[in-house]
């Protein structure tokens, strides 16, 4: 007999593809707390270890350039740099996230993609 043809709905096409980019958004928000947070630990320590680098650099020149002291510093040396290419590329990748997240937010907001955002009551200017 007759075959059902399914016919699409605008209404599940429009809640299919708002649900698709508010997961996009949520999940781009998400990396980038994930990727400041670890940024901010990696500058802490780097922080903490050119203090102690400065310190043991110090001691390093008023006691006769103790080895065990010269190679902790190098080790610091090396450590700071680690983390300044790591959290060099962490920015990068905040950045990526950043153009990202505007782009689908732009194109949510042209396609209508989203509800627009309401006004919390008693917040009116």
């Amino acid at each position: 007999m007759f075959s059902v043809l399914r016919i699409r709905s605008t209404a599940r096409d429009q809640e299919t593809d708002t649900l698709r980019f508010k997961t996009l958004l949520h999940t781009l928000d998400l990396l980038d707390r994930e990727l400041r947070a670890e940024r901010r630990g990696l500058k802490e320590r780097c922080e903490r270890i050119a203090a102690t680098a400065a310190f043991a650099q110090e001691r390093f020149e008023s006691n006769d350039h103790e080895n065990a002291l010269s190679t902790r510093i190098d080790e610091m040396t090396r450590s700071m740099k680690n983390y300044t290419r790591r959290m060099n590329a962490l920015q990068r990748q905040i950045d990526l996230v950043g153009k990202l997240r505007a782009t689908a937010s732009t194109f949510t907001a042209d396609h209508h993609l989203l509800p627009e955002p309401r006004e919390a009551p008693g917040l009116r200017h």
